[in-house]
């Protein structure tokens, strides 16, 4: 849902001048689209107006969010899959999908820890003696 106070304080050519770059990416067009005499010139200078470069990236940025999935509706969509719950067409999840599903959401979350051990040269422990050591010395 587009925020309704994104055009505030812009012409009504201006709004539909945003909404038409947007749309079509092209200044000159959109320019056209919105119904200034000279697109050409005037879709430029419409650019470089502090009021429609920020309405533009608001608009930008409602169109990107709307577009990327957020961290809960990952999460929603891995669990339905783990749960094996009915796909839109009817299909459900096999075994393998529903345990990588399961292994995702449990990344996600941070049910898992990788733990290692890191030991020396001669197989001894690697604790901060060795650490000082090294980096005190000219390797």
């Amino acid at each position: 849902m587009m925020d309704e106070h994104w055009h505030k304080g812009l012409t009504e050519r201006q709004r539909r001048f945003c909404e038409a770059y947007a749309a079509a990416g092209n200044a000159t067009e959109a320019a056209r689209r919105a119904g200034y005499r000279r697109p050409d010139p005037q879709g430029a200078e419409n650019l470089r107006k502090p009021a429609i470069a920020h309405a533009l990236e608001a608009l930008r940025q409602e169109t990107t969010a709307a577009a990327i999935a957020e961290r809960e509706e990952r999460q929603a969509w891995w669990t339905s899959i783990m749960r094996g719950e009915h796909r839109p067409d009817g299909s459900v999840p096999t075994i393998s999908e529903q345990l990588r599903a399961s292994e995702l959401l449990g990344r996600a979350q941070g049910d898992f820890v990788e733990r290692r051990e890191i030991t020396g040269r001669d197989g001894g422990a690697f604790g901060p003696s060795v650490l000082l050591g090294y980096m005190g010395s000219t390797h």
